[in-house]
This record gives structure tokens, sequence and C-alpha cells, in this order.
């Protein structure tokens, strides 16, 4: 199945309207490869932010070119460059006929650890890696809906650090 032919209806929308990235405090950074899933996980990120009492004005989306291999650069320069509290990386990985979304997924998630070291900032992890594109549709989707996941932990790691 290709995204195309994905069902909207089972996706996450929103209403929430934020500025493109100038500053924040909390930062969401989407590859723009498999977009329809990973703007899908964004929404119910922003949307859970927003019921936890977060401000519009803390948060910043920015979408970047390319899929996950090019989230952890990215996610560095801006860590670098607007200093944000927390990040949130959304992506969506999903396996092929080869053994490139294992090497794929393993590199990835390794650089994201090894920036949050590097840079004392804590990243929210939020790069989706299924078998099919079922999975994916149910995870960056309304029935599973692992943007509010993210978003919620984004909201207790914030509390964390705040006490420390």
């Amino acid at each position: 199945m290709k995204t195309e032919k994905i069902d909207k209806k089972k996706l996450i929308e929103s209403s929430i309207k934020i500025e493109e990235c100038k500053g924040s405090q909390i930062l969401i950074l989407k590859s723009q490869y498999n977009n329809l899933l990973t703007t899908s996980i964004c929404n119910g990120a922003l949307n859970e932010l927003i019921v936890l009492g977060i401000n519009q004005g803390m948060i910043r989306v920015k979408t970047i070119p390319g899929g996950a291999f090019e989230l952890p650069l990215a996610t560095k320069r801006f860590i670098t460059q607007i200093k944000p509290e927390i990040v949130i990386v959304i992506g969506c990985i999903i396996k092929g006929e080869t053994k490139h979304y294992e090497f794929l997924a393993s590199t990835v998630m390794n650089a994201l650890r090894n920036i949050s070291f590097e840079t004392d900032t804590p990243i929210i992890n939020g790069v989706l890696t299924t078998e099919t594109i079922e999975q994916a549709v149910a995870r960056a989707g309304k029935e599973l809906n692992k943007g509010k996941d993210f978003a919620r932990t984004t909201n207790d790691l914030r509390d964390y650090y705040l006490e420390v």
C-alpha cells in the first residue's frame, strides 16, 4: 500500500496554527518523507501539548526535507541555533524488501541519542519504525496516536528538568 492510498480519516488533524521555527521552548522537527504520517503524528503531539496547558507560543514546528536519515543533522543544527528546552523528532521508517530499514533505524536512533548527550538537550524519539504501512497508520493515526504519547513524555520531562 502506498501512502497516497492511506485513508485520511484515520489520521489526526489539528486546528492549531503554529509559527515556523523562530525560537521556542519546545521544537518539533518532522521529516517530509511519509508526510501524511509524520503530519498526523505531529498533529497528535500538538493537540496534546495544548490539552496539557502548553502555550502555543512556546511551540515551534519545522518540516525538514528528506526522511529519517536527515533528522539527526537537522536536530543538531536547530538545537545549536535556537536552543530549545526539548525537541520532539518525528519520522516514519516502514520496512521494505531489503535490510535498509534495519540499518537506517539503528543509525538514526543512535545519532539522536548521541546528539542529546552532546547538547544536553532532551530529545523525544518520535521516529516510528514499523513492519507495514498498516502498522504505521495505526501508530500515526487515531487508533494508537503515538504523537499524543510523545507530547506527554515531553511535558513530563519538562516538569522533571524544571525540578532539577
